[in-house]
């Protein structure tokens, strides 16, 4: 694959991203996890619920980082965090930018200031987005439990699953969905 000189060649390729599965969940026993494309669909919309309770937030600017944060992934697959172990520090972002660079082509230009705005957390709208990424890693675990999948215990241990970025509506759906998380555990 090189790059998309046509916007068509690039929407048509991100056409893929409902088939690239979410990794972690496949290492851990779960037969049919959610997709990147899901994924991004459902951080969009916390976004959307979350960013409108914060005041002066960019909604806007929010969605756009929403939409473009995990996108590389059509081209590098879904690298669960404990393959990283494995790649040199600093090798996962520079990957991500390169297939960006080429995969985006004539939309690179916003495309790649917001995956480096992302990157950097800099900005209240990054910081949301990273937030609204971890919450839904924890409300999609939360929901496979409640499917009956089992092994998923190592999420709700890891402290770095629940940043809230200072956001007091993130801190608030963590702190229920730990609630419910510890009902169903008795």
């Amino acid at each position: 694959m090189g790059r998309n000189d046509e916007l068509i060649d690039l929407v048509a390729e991100l056409q893929v991203l409902d088939r690239v599965p979410r990794m972690g969940y496949l290492l851990r026993g779960v037969s049919e996890p959610e997709s990147v494309a899901e994924h991004n669909f459902h951080v969009l919309f916390l976004v959307f619920a979350l960013g409108r309770q914060i005041p002066g937030l960019d909604l806007r600017r929010a969605f756009e980082l929403a939409l473009v944060h995990d996108l590389a992934e059509v081209r590098t697959g879904d690298l669960p965090k404990v393959a990283e172990r494995y790649f040199e520090a600093g090798s996962k972002p520079t990957a991500e930018r390169a297939v960006l660079e080429e995969l985006l082509g004539p939309l690179a230009d916003p495309g790649l200031a917001l995956h480096d705005e992302y990157r950097a957390a800099a900005t209240p709208e990054a910081r949301l987005v990273k937030a609204c990424d971890k919450l839904q890693l924890m409300l999609k675990i939360h929901v496979y439990e409640r499917w009956g999948a089992t092994g998923l215990g190592e999420f709700w241990r890891n402290p770095d699953n629940f940043p809230d970025y200072g956001f007091a509506p993130v801190r608030e759906l963590f702190d229920a969905l730990r609630r419910r998380h510890e009902e169903s555990q008795r």
